[in-house]
Formats: structure tokens, sequence, C-alpha cells
């Protein structure tokens, strides 16, 4: 069963497939949008050479039959579908619940028929729908005192001395390969954090001294690239701190291996990655 929401820029929300004023006709622009293919013709050869590839954008176009009272139900569809506006679309199957921002292109009225219907278009810059549920995954340089027990005893060494490069893996549910916002927390002195992705060989080391309480986030989503300090409770941009060489990741569907570790005190480190799983279609 599926089930379609809009909400408007206000915050307030319809669902057009379960309320009695309307009935939800036709959705299309939901699947997997078609991608453009660049590519290269030489002369007196067959076929062409690939170059590159994207995805353009998407439209979702959906018709509404207006049940009665006709013009009550429609004039009340202009509050959440303002031309130009701002919209999400929320889509709820059985296994998949996702959304997606846009703007509404058009609202067309027939205005005569027998039964009036509603055809909304919406424009969407970003064509990947975004999983409803945000994956927040922390990471932290100390293991458990159960896993070192044993070595602890070999060695003589106490608990609170031990830190290691511990590798993780962090989980992208989604069907296409996504940036995350990775959050790095200072529970004493730190110096030069860094990550490293293990499975694609990249990394990310920042030349900064945090303090007790202070928090690098740093956003690798398209379009929304920053690297961010909140100290005694003001925020600096640290885009300038990224160390040459250093690759905003990616995170490629399934499983993503990283380890954290810093120059100094890496015990003081703990890491959260936030992941919205995003996906080509419902």
């Amino acid at each position: 069963m599926l089930s379609l929401k809009v909400r408007n820029k206000y915050g307030e929300e319809l669902e057009l497939t379960g309320d009695p004023a309307y009935v939800l006709t036709s959705v299309d622009g939901i699947d997997p949008p078609d991608a453009v293919i660049n590519h290269t013709h030489n002369a007196g050869t067959d076929g062409s050479v690939f170059n590159s590839s994207y995805m353009s954008t998407r439209t979702i176009t959906f018709t509404l039959a207006i049940n009665y009272p006709a013009e009550e139900n429609r004039l009340k569809l202009y509050r959440y579908l303002k031309t130009k506006d701002p919209v999400r679309v929320t889509v709820e199957t059985e296994l998949r619940g996702v959304y997606i921002d846009g703007y509404v292109q058009a609202l067309q009225i027939g205005y005569f028929d027998k039964k009036q219907v509603a055809q909304v278009t919406i424009f969407c810059p970003q064509p990947h729908f975004n999983g409803l549920d945000i994956q927040v995954q922390p990471f932290s340089t100390v293991q458990s005192a159960f896993e070192f027990e044993f070595d602890i005893e070999e060695a003589g060494i106490p608990f609170s001395e031990i830190v290691l490069d511990l590798e993780k893996a962090i989980i992208n549910h989604g069907d296409l390969e996504t940036g995350a916002l990775i959050t790095i927390y200072a529970t004493g002195p730190l110096k030069n954090p860094k990550i490293y992705n293990v499975s694609s060989d990249e990394h990310m080391i920042f030349e900064v001294d945090m303090d007790d309480g202070d928090e690098l986030i740093i956003n690798t989503r398209l379009g929304e690239k920053s690297i961010k300090l909140i100290s005694q409770g003001t925020t600096t941009s640290m885009i300038g701190a990224l160390q040459r060489g250093s690759t905003w990741f990616s995170m490629a569907a399934g499983d993503n291996v990283f380890t954290v570790t810093a120059d100094e005190n890496p015990q003081n480190m703990i890491v959260e990655f936030e992941c919205i799983d995003q996906y080509e279609g419902v």
C-alpha cells in the first residue's frame, strides 16, 4: 500500500492518500530517474567512448480527484501546494519510507470537469529520495574493559592508558553512495584528529587543537560540505584546517570501514557518524 503526504514550508502536513477530501488517482516520477550519459563519437569507428554520467533533476506529478464539497476542498489544497513554494513529499510503502524536497511548479485544476481534478507538478533539484530514519552510529577510540581484560593482565598496563586505532563498519543502508555528518567530540585535550576510510583508502586529517567539550562537525553531503568547530558556545568555520591530500568521504552502499585517531590524546576522541540513506526510487 502506498501512502503519500505533502508538507508545506510552515510544517503543515496533508496526507493525500488518507484524506476523504481527495482520491489519489495517479503518481508519476517516483521511479529511478533517467541518467544523462556523456559520450564522444570517434570518426571512422563504431560506437562511442563513455565520458561521464549523472542523474538529472526529478519531476513528480500526481493527480487528485477532489470530493464534495469541491470548492472547499480545492481551496484547502492551495494552502499546502502554493506555486513556487518549497514542499516536502513523503512516500511510504510496506518496505520503504522516503522523502524528497522540491518546489511546486504547477497546480492545474479542471474547474469545469464533472468531477474536479487537480494535477500537481513538483520540481526536485536533487533527484534522490532520502530515508525517513537517520542512522546515528557512534565510534569511540576506546574499547570496553571486557575486550581488553586479557591484554591488561598480560602486560600489567592500566586500562586508562590503553588506546588502539580501532576499525568499525559504518553501514549505509541505502541504494546510493552518499555523504555523512561526522561529529568529533573532545572529552579532554585533543590534537589533530584523523579519520581514515579503510574501505576506500581515503582520509581526513584536521590540524586543530580541541579542549574538553569542543565539537568538530564535518558535513560531507553533496551541496552541504562544511567543517565547523563549536568551542565555548562559539561556532567557527574550519575549512582551512583540513590537511592537504584529505578527501571528502562518500559512504558506499553497505559497509564502510573506518578508523579514527589523533596526534595527541586519541583516548579523548569520540566520533559519531550520521547517515541519511538515499534511494533512486520508491
